[in-house]
Formats: C-alpha cells, structure tokens, sequence
C-alpha cells in the first residue's frame, strides 16, 4: 500500500512516516501543498494523508482532483470542506492506532501481525505499573507502544509511576486524575550512539546518552549534570539520561528540575526525537 502522507511540522511527518513504514507500508511525504501536487501528478497512491492547514494554503486546494481516498488531520476539524476524495477527518494530535484503523478500512490493509512478547524490561515496567494502579488499568499494545492507562485513586501513585520511565500524561481534576503512561518498545539507544558516564567528557555528537549507572554523586553534582544537558541541548543536541537513581529523580522533582531530565528510561530512552513529537499535548 503506497501513502502520501502531508505535514508542515518534521517531527510528526517523519514520526508517523516511521510507524507507517514499520507496519510494511510504503510511505512518501511531502510539507506543502505545492510538494505534495507534485507528488500526486508524478506517483500513484492508494491513500492520502494530509494536515489540512499547510504553510501554503490548504490541502482542499490542492486535492481537487485526488481520485484516491483521502484522510484529513486538523486541530480544527470544522474547517475540513472541499474535497471529494474526503473519507474521514481525524482531530489533532492523532493516536496512530486510530489512523492504521482507517487506512485499514480504506484500503483492506491486512491486519497487523500479533506483537512479539514484550522485552523483559517493558513487561516488568508494566506489570510494576499495573499494581499500583489497580485491575481497573487498561493495555493496549500496537506492537509499537505499550501503553497504560487508569485513575490515579491512590496517593503517590504518580510519583511511583514516574521512576518506571516512559512517558506519562496526567489529566483530569484533583478528584478524577487519570493517568496515561506510554513505553517505546525497542527504543534503546542504537548501537552507534555514543554513552558516556557522567562524570566523563561528554562527546560533541548529535546524539548521545550519559549512564548515571553507580553514580554516586551529590545533589550539587546532580544540577551540574542537569545544567550541561540544558546547555547541550541549546545547541540542537539530544542528550539521553539513562538509568537515573530514584533519590536523583526526586531531588530533581522535588526542586522542580524534572523537565530537566530528557528521557530518563531505566534501561533506556524509550522514544526517539522524532517519535517523541507525538506524544505533545493531550
């Protein structure tokens, strides 16, 4: 199945180009209007996936003779008029469980291969998480993200969820807090990238990971540590912390720091830069 996917922002165009790919299709993406007319005119697809508003114009404008099923994305959904080709609009930010569901519908993609046995670091996360929350937590594994949800009933639960890594959005009022904690499941550092104890030079790379493994440090050497990424991080680069002490993670918390620390997996980043764009805002 071949997909044209259309998005102005790099970080979901190429993460949702990534998942797409992973389940076996063949995805060409374009950041405009004007690329993605071209693209049209010069290749033949089986679906169109497109942001609406584009930074020159608006798909409908240049959709007007797409004669293949076409599904819009919009963080304004009541704006989407114009397209024949139109089968469905999706509100923005899109789960990529509900797009595969509809590129599925449209185009008989075959149904997903059943997910391998979670590595024995994310099966033990969840089964961690899964006890705190109670037989009231939900799992929903893609074979991409294992993700968790349930209500926050108990006090402290976040606070314990929080050291299982991952990424964790907390929504709801004080007495209905419900909490949604994702996992990446083969997001490890790849075998090129560099990592570095902390207490080493850190390298000059685009990417890196610094193993807090044994760290003995003080919580003054914590905030340095916190302060180099900031600084690495203005330059462009993605620093990783990887297995971070839980007396660390809550001095960081606890002196409002948390933001501080980037990826902070037990075993490992779960996300990359790219993927992590889709897990924004709720």
């Amino acid at each position: 199945m071949r997909v044209l996917l259309v998005d102005d922002e790099p970080g979901i165009r190429e993460g949702l180009a990534f998942l797409l790919r992973k389940k076996g299709l063949l995805v060409t993406t374009a950041a405009d209007c004007a690329a993605a007319a071209a693209a049209l005119a010069a290749d033949a697809f089986d679906v169109v996936v497109t942001d609406w508003r584009l930074p020159d114009g608006v798909a409908g404008s240049y959709l007007g003779g797409c004669t293949v099923p076409v599904v819009a994305v919009s963080g304004h959904p009541e704006e989407v008029v114009g397209a024949p080709a139109l089968r469905a609009v999706l509100a923005k930010p899109v789960a990529p469980n509900t797009l595969l569901a509809w590129l599925e519908r449209l185009a008989e993609v075959p149904a997903a291969a059943p997910a391998a046995a979670l590595p024995a670091d994310v099966a033990g996360w969840l089964a961690t998480a899964r006890e705190i929350l109670g037989d009231d937590a939900t799992v929903d594994d893609d074979g991409t993200y294992v993700t968790l949800s349930g209500a926050l009933a108990q006090p402290g639960a976040a606070a314990r969820l929080a050291l299982l890594g991952g990424d964790m959005q907390i929504s709801g009022t004080a007495a209905t807090r419900r909490v949604r904690l994702r996992w990446y499941r083969d997001g490890r550092p790849a075998a090129p990238m560099p990592i570095v104890a902390p207490t080493c030079t850190w390298p000059n790379a685009a990417e890196f990971a610094v193993d807090l493994h044994g760290a003995a440090g003080s919580p003054a050497d914590f905030a340095a540590w916190l302060d180099r990424a900031v600084a690495h991080r203005s330059k462009g680069e993605h620093v990783h912390f990887l297995n971070v002490p839980p007396a660390m993670h809550f001095w960081a918390t606890s002196q409002g720091r948390a933001h501080d620390m980037p990826m902070r997996g037990p075993a490992g980043p779960r996300l990359s830069a790219e993927l992590a764009e889709l897990w924004s805002e709720p």
